[in-house]
């Protein structure tokens, strides 16, 4: 049985959700689709204006022995739920989820999350820990975003794990059983609440939580929170991640990542970096070892969205450094904290799609332009004019017909998608 609460939002949705599914899809990290909060692939574009990327660098990670009180650990994040939803609880309990066996076609993933959720690792206690009803992102929305992934891409964009640790062949999208949906909401929610700090420093809390609410609505379009969705690119997991993403991240974020989790105030924390990121390797971005990016052995989701967190944050020191601390433009903008914000996070989104150098491109032309006399006083106004600069002043590698039109509308269709998902979760907004 589908869940019952595909039925009032999966016509509305389901056209515009499979072209931006289709768009995301076509080339990863780095092109993919959504207005809220990822970074791209940094080594997608190269204007001559751009920093370039380091030469990448092995990271041998120092190798952690795991803690024995993984238990009283969870015991802690489970009684964190205090805040009163009765309209959470509410939807939780009404929830329903696919009925499907290791038998079904689409029940391939079964075997393994009920083997993985019998396990004393991390992965197994996200699968046994009941959703919590004030989760950053409501479950509600959570399993819209899988029920319309499901359907959105061919069969040939979900696949298993070759025995030479590369990609296998297409399966079609696994149901969305209970052990899959757990594992999922449970993962984002552990990731969100430990990396929020991280990725938005410095910022207040409600900035942090649309930080989250971005990340949620890129994954959201990239992979449908399908954790073997595949990309025609190579592009794999959650975050669709390519192999110039992965090396972007184990060479300039994994060791910030990883201080920062293992001194977070939340054990759990602290107890995910030294199980996935300490005790195991890290991602590998050899096209030979593609599996890294979806295998649940290796830790994902989990490992996938730290990733993507990590990517994020990478994205937003780019920005920083040229555009908004920059001597030549921090200037220009005259906006209050809140716009200034919906600015930079629209601009992370974009870099998901067309890489940081693809963003800071036609943003340095749009300032130097029609700002080049005048502060920028309107966050929506200047969003809506790079859209058209997208077009008029790409990146070198962006500067193709149709990666000029796709790289205009990956903001405003993501953006559009994540609107009409909140509208019918209830209204309102899909965090917490």
């Amino acid at each position: 049985m589908k869940p019952s609460t595909s039925s009032y939002f999966a016509k509305l949705l389901l056209m515009n959700v499979c072209s931006a599914f289709l768009l995301g899809m076509n080339y990863g990290i780095a092109p993919s689709s959504f207005e809220l909060a990822s970074k791209a692939q940094p080594t997608e574009a190269q204007p001559s204006d751009a920093e370039q990327i380091a030469p990448v660098i092995e990271h041998a990670l120092d190798q952690v022995n795991r803690a024995k009180n993984i238990q009283s650990l969870f015991g802690w994040f489970d009684n964190n739920s205090t805040k009163n939803c009765e309209d959470c609880v509410k939807q939780i309990s009404n929830m329903r989820y696919a009925q499907c066996s290791s038998s079904d076609k689409n029940g391939y993933m079964e075997k393994e999350l009920e083997n993985m959720s019998t396990s004393n690792s991390l992965l197994g206690r996200l699968i046994r820990k009941n959703i919590r009803p004030d989760s950053i992102i409501k479950p509600i929305c959570m399993q819209m975003s899988m029920e319309l992934g499901r359907s959105a891409l061919p069969r040939s964009s979900y696949k298993t794990c070759s025995k030479s640790n590369g990609y296998g062949s297409g399966v079609g999208a696994a149901c969305v059983s209970e052990n899959h949906f757990k594992l999922i909401n449970n993962s984002f929610d552990l990731v969100s609440t430990c990396m929020k700090d991280f990725i938005a420093s410095g910022e207040s809390d409600e900035m942090k939580k649309l930080d989250v609410r971005a990340v949620y609505a890129l994954v959201n379009v990239e992979s449908g929170f399908h954790m073997n969705a595949v990309s025609g690119t190579g592009a794999g997991g959650i975050g669709q991640f390519t192999s110039a993403a992965i090396k972007d991240v184990n060479l300039n974020e994994l060791p910030e990542v990883r201080n920062s989790l293992e001194s977070n105030s939340n054990p759990v924390c602290g107890r995910m970096s030294m199980e996935l990121l300490d005790s195991m390797s890290p991602m590998r971005d050899a096209s030979s070892k593609s599996c890294d990016r979806i295998s649940l052995k290796n830790g994902n989701p989990v490992k996938n969205m730290l990733y993507s967190f990590a990517y994020l944050r990478g994205v937003k020191k780019d920005l920083d450094r040229a555009i908004f601390k920059s001597k030549d433009f921090s200037k220009k903008f005259k906006l209050s904290e809140y716009d200034l914000a919906k600015i930079k996070r629209a601009m992370m989104v974009w870099s998901h799609n067309t890489g940081s150098a693809g963003t800071l491109t036609p943003t340095k032309a749009l300032l130097r332009t029609l700002y080049r006399n005048k502060p920028v006083t309107d966050a929506d106004t200047f969003i809506n004019q790079l859209q058209q600069y997208m077009q008029k002043y790409p990146a070198s590698a962006n500067a193709g017909r149709a990666r000029r039109k796709e790289t205009s509308q990956y903001f405003p269709k993501i953006t559009t998608l994540l609107n009409k998902i909140e509208t019918n979760a209830g209204g309102g907004s899909c965090v917490n």
